[in-house]
């Protein structure tokens, strides 16, 4: 189902996707021309440079493939995923990888927001084998609730993740496992309106901040307050004024390589390009 290899968008839309990408060129060239004159050669680089790399197109592209009023995803995780998280449940910590992934939809997004990571899962277990965010789809799954791989999200040059880990009882991670197994059976969506109004027309409609916020909601595992619609990744780090979290590991894509802070083991199949 929700890892079948999807069709790109319908052919009655591709017009459509072109007229997004054009707006968003517009958009881009706009934050260029605004920092160039205000003298941020750095902010004026990095909207070149995502003009260059063709981010406005592909975005468009991929946009026209979420779905507003319906759920598009059901049944993506699949058993094995559950009786992992099981297993994990006692190791005492949940997990959150917050991503500089070098996505289209990143580094647009990265523009505004002035900051690097702007993507963020949710994991059980500490090798990430549990992994799971709201997203794309990336082109092989629809948009929605999708398993993520650490690979998958830094597969691009120049790609960094930042894993870290908060406590949490074995009772709080089965209360967010049985809200996965409910949402992975009910059907999901991408909140791809509730990035820019505070609206979601169903229930498990979320982008990924908003899911990551909901779930530590549910179990009594947040550790600051905020709307979820308005909750932004790096909130995650920027709001643990009591120092909830601690930073367990970061690793960057070098060439072929994804390498680790301080050269430590990465877990078989890491090294993999994906």
């Amino acid at each position: 189902m929700g890892k079948a290899r999807t069709p790109g968008a319908p052919w009655y839309l591709r017009p459509l996707a072109l007229l997004i990408a054009g707006v968003l060129l517009c958009v881009v060239g706009v934050c260029y021309g605004r920092a160039r004159l205000a003298g941020r050669q750095a902010e004026a680089q990095r909207a070149g440079q995502v003009a260059r790399r063709g981010c406005p197109l592909a975005l468009g592209q991929d946009l026209v493939r979420h779905a507003l009023f319906r759920y598009q995803t059901r049944a993506s995780l699949p058993r094995a995923y559950f009786a992992r998280a099981e297993a994990a449940l006692g190791d005492g910590y949940v997990y959150l990888v917050l991503a500089q992934s070098k996505s289209p939809a990143g580094e647009v997004i990265g523009l505004f927001t002035h900051r690097d990571y702007n993507h963020i899962s949710l994991a059980l277990d500490a090798d990430l084998d549990t992994l799971v965010s709201y997203n794309g789809g990336e082109g092989i799954a629809f948009p929605g609730l999708n398993r993520e791989t650490v690979p998958g999200l830094a597969r691009r040059a120049g790609a960094s993740l930042l894993v870290y880990r908060l406590p949490a009882t074995r009772h709080q991670k089965q209360i967010i496992l049985r809200r996965l197994g409910k949402i992975n059976q009910e059907g999901s969506a991408y909140n791809l309106l509730g990035l820019l109004f505070p609206v979601a027309w169903q229930p498990n409609q979320m982008f990924c901040s908003q899911f990551v916020y909901r779930m530590l909601r549910l179990a009594g595992l947040h550790y600051f307050r905020k709307d979820p619609f308005q909750v932004r990744p790096m909130d995650f780090v920027d709001l643990d004024a009591q120092g909830a979290l601690t930073l367990v590991e970061a690793y960057t894509r070098v060439g072929g390589r994804l390498l680790a802070r301080e050269a430590r083991p990465l877990p078989a199949g890491w090294q993999a390009s994906a």
